[in-house]
């Protein structure tokens, strides 16, 4: 059978540990900490050590004016550990008394956060008139082990703080031995009270002192009944003690118990009373502690879950926080600040050099040597012709430095959308971002940042950069496409032998003649690799193979030349959003990156999970219930602990 008390003590440390984690998560959207919500409060200080290993029932003797308290409360001490007074409101502060060692293993300040601490030395401190809420306490050898007991001031004093501060104690404790008699029971302020007891659910013992037995016997039904329909309090217990000073005063007094009549016996007021009066330190032990422990910890419990100032409400904060940080990162996205389609692309002449330049590297033996022979050959021989041309033409303006020029008009382009965004979302008036957006805007901060990134530009060595980016991507295109690149080493190689009569052909300067010569001799080039490549079938396909193989040879060519346009723009672009990420963003949107996305965390995930089982343990605690059985009324021996 499931044990109600543990399955929550271990739902409630397993949320504790997740609450933890969440909250260090929380502080990156700029929360406050978790510490600060008033369910932390009750989790940390109230439900962890109360649902504990060692964990303890606080049990306060409550009533009004000169009814006897005091009396009670030394009665459950097991001697004089409350000074009796006769005078009114004699009980000014509370006292508690704890067993050994208790202080030493809990926070007392947090049990009794409303109140001052200060060790318990003589009776008579708690008649003290102050204005200070003062709790006096002292260790007792007679006090069971997981049990606290108070004696507390008057619930129905002229003095407003009197009532106040036994208030506070209600609120602490999980069980209330009420005081009342025949002229108290009615009493509205002590009536007040008692409603809010209800509410909470304590656990209640209800004692009718200075009762003249037997004469009173007839009439404690009626009392008892007008008090609970009038509180809805449903007392564990309920006893009755005699008008008797002398025992009062030797710590003697019996306590007789009396059952309400039920529907089994409404002919009859009362059960028949016993003979043998009652230890109250007794019968609390009898109670089911865990059950009582639920039931005094059931509205806390419930705190936790409240929609609106629980946890659910610090997740929902969560929630709305994060979709703040979400909507900046969106924003200012990589995308949407600095794209392609607003990027130059490199002139192709340069890129066509650099394949140039890789292919070279790749030619080997007479190919490479015939190659570079009139390579240099063709370079002396129109040297003459491009010294005349440049002689009556202004120079071009060499194609990086165009280049250059464009890249740099991109970059201001994009430093103005980013700061447009920042503009925008600075008027929106938002306070969480607003301290950080008033420094990226602020002063001198945009005027410093484009001088830091003309810097930058100026020493930027495309030639590397592009000759870097067309050694991997041709790699690439050498190990993907193995079959071409030996059909283009094969026509190079015949390139090579038949460059001689092309560039004699050239030379000699046959005008058009000579440019149809070469292109005979470049058409019978491609049958001669057609026929190499495709063995001796190859000779009979003609013209049509031809131009088909060709085509699929231009389709992947062109493929590759536009990764190698495509790799060399994105490259750029994330040179110029590291520039802008050391320059000015620094951890900027990496705190927005991280804040938007923490209800996705495990972190949010847990305590909402491990909330929706502690939703569901309280409902079922609602459906069950948890009053505990009847006790027997036989002797039992003197507890020193409670079960």
């Amino acid at each position: 059978m499931s044990d109600p008390f543990h399955e929550c003590s271990e739902i409630v440390q397993r949320l504790s540990v997740a609450v933890q984690a969440l909250g260090d998560r929380a502080q990156l959207v700029q929360l406050p900490p978790v510490t600060a919500n008033d369910w932390h409060e009750t989790l940390r200080q109230k439900l962890l050590p109360q649902l504990g290993d060692h964990a303890y029932l606080v049990v306060a003797v409550v009533g009004g004016t000169n009814i006897g308290k005091s009396t009670v409360f030394n009665h459950l001490a097991g001697f004089s550990a409350s000074s009796v007074s006769p005078l009114a409101s004699g009980t000014r502060h509370p006292v508690c008394l704890m067993p050994p060692g208790f202080a030493g293993e809990h926070d007392l300040t947090k049990i009794f956060s409303d109140f001052r601490l200060e060790a318990w030395s003589d009776p008579r401190l708690a008649l003290r008139d102050s204005a200070e809420d003062v709790l006096y306490w002292r260790e007792s050898p007679d006090t069971p082990a997981n049990l606290l007991l108070l004696d507390t001031p008057d619930i129905d004093s002229d003095a407003p703080v009197n009532w106040d501060r036994a208030d506070k104690i209600r609120r602490s404790a999980d069980v209330l031995v009420a005081i009342l008699t025949q002229q108290k029971y009615n009493d509205a302020a002590v009536k007040k009270f008692f409603r809010r007891a209800a509410v909470d659910d304590k656990a209640i013992l209800i004692v009718f002192n200075q009762c003249d037995l037997p004469d009173d016997e007839p009439f404690w039904p009626l009392w008892l009944d007008k008090f609970c329909g009038e509180t809805d309090i449903v007392p564990e217990y309920v006893y009755l003690s005699p008008r008797d000073k002398r025992a009062a005063n030797e710590n003697r007094l019996p306590f007789f118990q009396r059952r309400r009549a039920t529907a089994h016996d409404a002919e009859e007021s009362a059960a028949p009373a016993p003979d043998a009066p009652h230890s109250l330190m007794l019968d609390l032990s009898r109670l089911h502690f865990a059950d009582i422990k639920l039931r005094t910890l059931r509205g806390s419990l419930r705190s936790l879950c409240d929609a609106e100032q629980g946890i659910p409400e610090w997740l929902a904060q969560i929630r709305r926080r994060s979709n703040i940080f979400r909507s900046a990162t969106e924003h200012l996205s990589a995308e949407r600040l600095a794209s392609s389609d607003h990027w130059p692309t490199i002139p192709n002449e340069l890129l066509v050099a650099t394949i140039r330049e890789w292919w070279r590297g790749r030619r080997e033996g007479w190919s490479r040597s015939v190659h570079e022979f009139y390579n240099s050959l063709g370079e002396k021989v129109t040297w003459p012709f491009r010294k005349l041309v440049g002689a009556f033409r202004e120079p071009p303006e060499p194609p990086l430095v165009v280049y250059r020029r464009k890249e740099w008009a991109a970059i201001l382009e994009a430093v103005g959308r980013v700061y447009d965004r920042l503009e925008f979302m600075a008027q929106a008036d938002n306070p969480i971002l607003a301290e950080r957006l008033g420094q990226l805007l602020g002063g001198r901060s945009r005027q410093e940042l484009l001088q830091r990134l003309e810097r930058a530009h100026s020493e930027v060595d495309f030639e590397r950069q592009l000759r870097e980016l067309v050694v991997v991507e041709m790699d690439r295109f050498q190990a993907e496409s193995p079959n071409i690149y030996l059909f283009l080493k094969r026509l190079d190689k015949f390139g090579a032998a038949v460059r001689p009569m092309i560039q004699v052909a050239l030379f000699v300067g046959f005008g058009p003649a000579g440019d149809a010569a070469a292109q005979v001799i470049a058409h019978g080039a491609m049958h001669s690799v057609v026929e190499v490549a495709g063995g001796a079938g190859a000779a009979v396909v003609g013209e049509a193979a031809i131009g088909k193989a060709a085509g699929g040879l231009a389709g992947t060519l062109e493929a590759h030349f536009r990764a190698l346009h495509a790799g060399f723009a994105a490259g750029r672009l994330t040179w110029l959003l590291e520039q802008l990420q050391t320059n000015l963003w620094g951890g900027f949107l990496e705190e927005l990156r991280t804040g938007a996305t923490i209800p996705d965390d495990p972190e949010f995930h847990a305590v909402a999970e491990i909330l929706g089982e502690l939703k569901t343990r309280i409902d079922r605690l609602e459906i069950s219930g948890t009053a505990p059985a009847p006790p027997e009324s036989e002797p039992v021996p003197e507890p020193r602990g409670i079960e």
